[in-house]
């Protein structure tokens, strides 16, 4: 075979080749960089992580922050015709006729073991807090004390913790007074589901019962509370606007109880506070939720405008 013969035949051969080999390939692919997003056709793609996610979840939304004057204030806003008390003796016995009463009395227990309302428990004033399993939120609860002062306080606590189930009773010395039966036998107390409380409130609560003075933030001595205005304490009157405007101490500011929340701003922090009502019921609900608010400069007149001016002291008349 000749030589260019041969060289033809080769040409042929390896024309052939290259022909089979890309056949055999197929078309050039494009490379997909890693990073793309470029979706495979006909297939459903995962979303990225963030995503899939709720946009509140993406970006976590800041908690609310706690509102304790807005709690303060949906309590005393709402206090009910009678201002909690079921202080006279008929109501409250008409009362423990219409179901089971849990009855605490929140005097110390020196108090409670030398006489006490048959029937009841003892949880000092400055333990509520401590003990909301003891105190039911499904039956009637009414707390009493010796003069009505520390009762009328801690209902005003355990009704802001949520209790509306609460009452004050009568006092342990109207109770003895109109000879109604009384006990030594110490009472033990049933343990309930404790009410789920927000931490922020319950820390509130506590600081102010565990820490109320010797006296329970009262002053019932005239002559003493004469002293304090006189070195300018101020004065604010929860009774309503009526009662005010027929006679009220001078110089004090009318703020009606369930108008005390939305009015925390006109009540100094810089001075005494002193608060009073008609007999210191409604006062002494004012002092207990003004002190869980921190006014720790808030006292409560005890004597009310019923005690100043049985005393003979001058009265003022709204303008």
């Amino acid at each position: 075979m000749s030589r260019q013969k041969y060289s033809y035949l080769l040409f042929v051969l390896v024309l052939a080749l290259a022909t089979v080999l890309a056949g055999c390939g197929g078309a050039t692919q494009e490379t997909v960089p890693a990073d793309s997003a470029a979706p495979l056709a006909g297939v459903e793609q995962a979303a990225p992580a963030e995503a899939q996610m709720p946009e509140a979840a993406a970006k976590p939304v800041e908690q609310a922050k706690f509102d304790l004057v807005a709690v303060v204030d949906t309590y005393l806003s709402t206090i009910p015709e009678g201002f909690l008390s079921a202080r006279n003796i008929d109501n409250f016995k008409d009362l423990q006729a219409a179901g089971e009463v849990v009855l605490i009395d929140v005097r110390q227990p020196d108090e409670y073991s030398q006489g006490h309302f048959e029937g009841a428990i003892n949880l000092p004033i400055r333990t509520l807090a401590d003990n909301l399993d003891k105190i039911p939120t499904d039956k009637p609860v009414v707390v009493y004390c010796a003069s009505g002062h520390r009762a009328a306080m801690a209902t005003s606590v355990l009704q802001i913790l949520g209790y509306q189930n609460v009452k004050a009773g009568p006092t342990y010395k109207d109770w003895t007074e109109a000879n109604e039966p009384v006990s030594t036998a110490m009472v033990e107390p049933v343990v309930y589901q404790a009410p789920q409380v927000q931490p922020e409130l319950l820390a509130a609560t506590k600081q102010f019962l565990s820490g109320i003075p010797e006296g329970y933030l009262a002053v019932g001595d005239i002559e003493k509370f004469k002293e304090a205005l006189a070195n300018g304490a101020f004065l604010v009157d929860v009774r309503e606007p009526a009662e005010y405007q027929e006679g009220h101490i001078p110089n004090a500011v009318n703020i009606p109880l369930r108008t005390l929340g939305k009015n925390v701003a006109e009540i100094p922090t810089d001075k005494p506070v002193f608060v009073y009502c008609a007999s210191g019921h409604r006062a002494a609900l004012a002092t207990a939720a003004l002190q869980t608010l921190g006014y720790t400069n808030v006292r409560s007149f005890p004597p009310g405008f019923a005690g100043w001016s049985a005393a003979g002291e001058p009265l003022a008349l709204a303008q």
